[in-house]
């Protein structure tokens, strides 16, 4: 198997990134080799070495009468998912285009490698980057074998589609969606895409109306995207809590709620929840933080830490 090459802190991955596919014809039997992509009417593979440890060569192989492929693991997508940063950009985008004639292909990779590409171009503020990934994820939506991939994908193309201040449309489709889901990741993920709306939707109320507290109806739109936002954001925490990224996800969002709210205590109180229950997910390190450079202890009644000036 390959191994990945960690230089100056980017991951550098192979292009031969599969385990063993195999492929299946008419007659019964089968054929071990790594597809690595698409040429027109032809697979570029890699077969087997006949040396131990020796790679193998490259060659092209017909997709006509084919029967099925069995798709092998894909180590490379494996590192990007635990690695969704600016360092996997190339490596990811150089997967989707190897791997996207297969998208509607049975057990191929192609919908992971999609939502995997997506994903890092929204963590982008650039316009184009977001458009970029907008239109993945409607590919993958619309074209993908797995169904799992398609709901990814329609959850990346809601938050891409609020990204690009669409926040009534993606809000009203995600709500749709949370009313018919069964799935609990589906619900889960959707919750929070919601509360993700509304946390905009205040941020933006606040901005273009700094005296709120004196228009009644403006109060009474605070009051409502607040009471939303939190319920949203702890939706995963109170009734999914074994979903631990999710969980902690959701406790985030409602911090940035309380803090939207004024509500220093319960921002507190969240992160703390964050540090103390979930101290292994992503978002535990920031809670500790936040809470640090707040000079808050981390537990009640504890005395803080005392600040190192500059």
């Amino acid at each position: 198997m390959n191994t990945l090459i960690r230089i100056f802190g980017l991951i550098v991955l192979p292009l031969c990134v599969s385990a063993q596919d195999v492929v299946h014809y008419p007659d019964g039997t089968t054929r071990e080799v790594e597809i690595i992509a698409v040429q027109g009417d032809s697979y570029l593979i890699t077969l087997p070495s006949p040396i131990p440890g020796q790679p193998g060569g490259k060659t092209t192989m017909k997709r006509a009468g084919i029967t099925k492929i069995v798709f092998g693991s894909d180590p490379v997508l494996q590192a990007i998912e635990a690695n969704k940063t600016e360092g996997s950009l190339a490596s990811a985008r150089l997967r989707w285009q190897n791997l996207e004639p297969l998208l509607g292909t049975a057990e191929s990779h192609a919908g992971w490698a999609g939502c995997l590409l997506g994903e890092i171009l929204l963590q982008s503020d650039n316009p184009a980057r977001n458009d970029g990934a907008l239109e993945i994820f409607k590919k993958v939506e619309a074209g993908s074998w797995n169904v799992a991939d398609r709901q990814r994908a329609t959850r990346g193309r809601l938050a891409a589609m609020m990204k690009k201040g669409q926040l009534e449309e993606a809000s009203a489709e995600a709500e749709e969606i949370a009313k018919l889901a069964e799935d609990p990741d589906l619900l889960i993920e959707t919750k929070l895409l919601l509360a993700q709306a509304r946390i905009a939707s205040l941020r933006r109320l606040l901005d273009e109306n700094p005296r709120w507290s004196e228009d009644p109806p403006v109060q009474a739109d605070r009051a409502r995207l607040i009471h939303e936002a939190a319920d949203f954001a702890l939706f995963p925490f109170l009734f999914h809590g074994t979903k631990r990224e999710q969980a902690a996800q959701g406790l985030w969002l409602a911090h940035d709620t309380y803090v939207l709210a004024a509500d220093d205590s319960q921002a507190v109180e969240v992160l703390r929840d964050i540090a103390e229950i979930y101290p292994e997910t992503a978002r535990a390190g920031e809670a500790k933080a936040t809470l640090a450079k707040s000079g808050v202890p981390l537990l009640p009644g504890a005395t803080p830490a005392p600040q190192t000036k500059p």
